[in-house]
């Protein structure tokens, strides 16, 4: 008879599959994709196109002269303070819970974006205009990345409360920045395409730093009895 301990072991179940990080690759590279495409098609149609920039800055000066100004101006200086005090929080709580990755890859976004436009607006020229191009929004860009920055560092559960929230400043920062005249509707879509594709960066670099094999110590090899 064949000894208990020397006998070969069959395992029940099949060991599950090792999850890889190829759907959040895939997620990454449309999200960059998409983001690039709407701010060039912003700029090309709202900034490079004659008819295009007239219809932008007209329907910018229409909004500005709906008598909106003051009001715009206090959502603004109230609502990004709010919203950052309100992640930095979350934020705090993450650390807290162990998921100091996510607040990283969060700040990262945040200054990544801001970064991409402040780029862009000082690299970006506007054919015909004496002022300084506008393209894209930073008050934008600040608050729908730190929307999606909300949206990582709170739980699971929290998850579609947060994106719900986050549109809404979003959009609510857009509106207003058409309301006061600092910026017109394309400087708006080409901060949302800055986030989308700083979203995809961010996501594809953490996908590819957790795809990273990790160095594991050489265990002894057993020795023959």
């Amino acid at each position: 008879m064949i000894p208990l301990a020397a006998a070969p072991t069959v395992p029940l179940l099949d060991a599950p599959p090792r999850r890889t990080g190829r759907p959040a690759t895939v997620a990454g590279v449309l999200a960059v994709l998409l983001g690039a495409a709407t701010v060039v098609g912003a700029y090309v149609l709202g900034v490079l196109d004659p008819r295009g920039r007239v219809l932008d800055e007209a329907v910018e000066r229409a909004a500005s002269g709906l008598g909106l100004r003051h009001e715009g101006l206090d959502l603004i200086h109230v609502g990004v303070p709010a919203i950052t005090v309100v992640v930095v929080a979350l934020a705090g709580l993450a650390v807290v819970r162990g998921r100091g990755a996510r607040v990283v890859t969060g700040v990262a976004l945040v200054l990544g974006a801001e970064l991409v436009t402040q780029v862009l607006k000082a690299g970006l020229v506007r054919p015909d205009a004496a002022a300084s191009n506008s393209l894209p929004s930073g008050h934008v860009t600040f608050v729908a990345a730190m929307g999606v920055a909300l949206v990582l560092v709170v739980p699971r559960a929290l998850r579609p409360l947060a994106a719900l929230a986050a549109v809404a400043a979003t959009g609510v920062a857009g509106v207003t920045v058409i309301l006061v005249g600092w910026h017109r509707p394309s400087d708006v879509v080409a901060a949302l395409g800055v986030v989308a594709a700083t979203t995809g960066a961010v996501t594809l670099a953490a996908a590819l730093l957790r795809g990273r094999p990790r160095r594991r110590s050489a265990s002894p090899s057993p020795t023959s009895s």
